[in-house]
């Protein structure tokens, strides 16, 4: 090898060796990191669910309705007609023509507390008559304890001094005045 191929090596190496000088401090460069795809990307702990199995629900010894077959959760117009009419006063019978998911024992242990014959607005009634009682309340301990007593509205501005010294007892004796001290003989 002669002198001009060192040279020739030598022109080489120096642009090489600048180039990796300046791609290994420009590494260091976060958007040049981003650019080139060198970032570490790693997973959010909070962004990572976990999906519930899935689970089949309980049955509740449900059978799928047929198809054509009569709602089993209402009576024929019927029955209804004959329930409204009569008033079937026996429990077998109330209990019989009740709706409902209800075992036989229920059925007839609502029978014969005369479910049938309950007043449905009778809830209505009840919150109407409360809240009537609670307006109609007397507000007097309320007042006194709040002192809130209702005070005539004349429409003249209130007098601040006269409020403030209405509490106040006034008296128009002085106190008299004690002696004894060193600085009475002065």
């Amino acid at each position: 090898m002669g002198i001009p191929a060192m040279r020739f090596e030598m022109r080489l190496l120096a642009p090489l060796l600048v180039l990796s000088l300046a791609v290994t401090a420009l590494s260091g460069c976060d958007s040049l990191r981003k650019a080139a795809g060198l970032n570490k990307k790693s997973p959010d702990e909070f962004a990572v669910t976990t999906k519930a199995p899935l689970v089949i629900p309980p049955d509740f010894n449900l059978r799928p309705p047929m198809p054509g077959a009569p709602p089993t959760n209402t009576l024929d117009p019927s029955s209804n007609a004959e329930l409204a009419l009569f008033n079937n006063t026996d429990p077998a019978t109330v209990a019989a023509g009740m709706r409902g998911n209800y075992t036989p024992g229920e059925k007839m242990l609502l029978a014969n507390a005369k479910v049938q014959q309950a007043d449905p607005g009778i809830r209505a009634r009840l919150n109407a008559d409360q809240r009537a009682a609670v307006q109609n309340a007397d507000r007097s301990f309320t007042d006194k304890l709040l002192m809130t007593a209702a005070t005539p509205d004349t429409g003249k501005p209130v007098n601040a001094d006269a409020e403030v010294n209405k509490g106040r007892k006034t008296t128009t004796t002085k106190a008299k005045k004690d002696s004894g001290g060193w600085f009475d003989w002065f």
